[in-house]
């Protein structure tokens, strides 16, 4: 579940409309400004909510299977009581499910983000790098780039799932047969 959350920051810190935004004190107004109309063609908001739509899809069955593996990991439970733990995960998981949900849907969200991440472009970049960029975005290259992002984030995700867990998971093995064999 951890790695769906920071997948799912990264790729709206990465991906992130030109309401509601807080700039920081000592950030040049020129540059917020340049800023915000870069994020306004890059459509950041639209992205945002795509994504967290996305999210908010995916996130049941993914809290669902990072709980089962942790039930059926851990040692100290037998049989039986991993059994009840899975009945009662089972039970809760539409609770658990209606919380993600109100998270991801909280109107207020994508605002309190992007006030953030003002400030992060404008102290990242110069007013001519954020004109250059936001250039950029208003192009047809541009555009198709933001029209693919949320495809190739979710591919890339899942290729680096596929590519990492199972060096994660040997890793893991390993560690615990060194643990249990001591």
């Amino acid at each position: 579940m951890k790695k769906s959350l920071v997948a799912i920051a990264s790729a709206l810190v990465v991906t992130c409309s030109s309401a509601a935004f807080a700039a920081t004190p000592s950030a040049d107004p020129a540059v917020v400004a340049a800023t915000k109309q870069m994020m306004a063609s890059m459509k950041i908001r639209d992205v945002m909510l795509a994504s967290l739509k996305q999210a908010d899809q995916q996130m049941p069955a993914q809290m669902a299977a990072s709980l089962n593996a942790m039930i059926d990991s851990d040692a100290t439970m037998s049989a039986e009581k991993k059994a009840e733990a899975h009945k009662k995960l089972q039970e809760a998981l539409p609770a658990l499910t209606a919380q993600t949900h109100a998270i991801f849907s909280d109107p207020t969200l994508v605002d309190d983000m992007l006030a953030e991440m003002v400030p992060l472009y404008a102290e990242t970049y110069t007013l001519d790098e954020i004109r250059q960029l936001s250039a950029f975005y208003a192009s047809p290259l541009g555009q198709k780039m933001l029209a693919n992002m949320p495809t190739l984030m979710t591919r890339s995700m899942e290729i680096s799932q596929r590519v990492m867990m199972p060096r994660v998971q040997k890793m893991m093995a390993q560690s615990a047969q060194s643990i249990v064999g001591k």
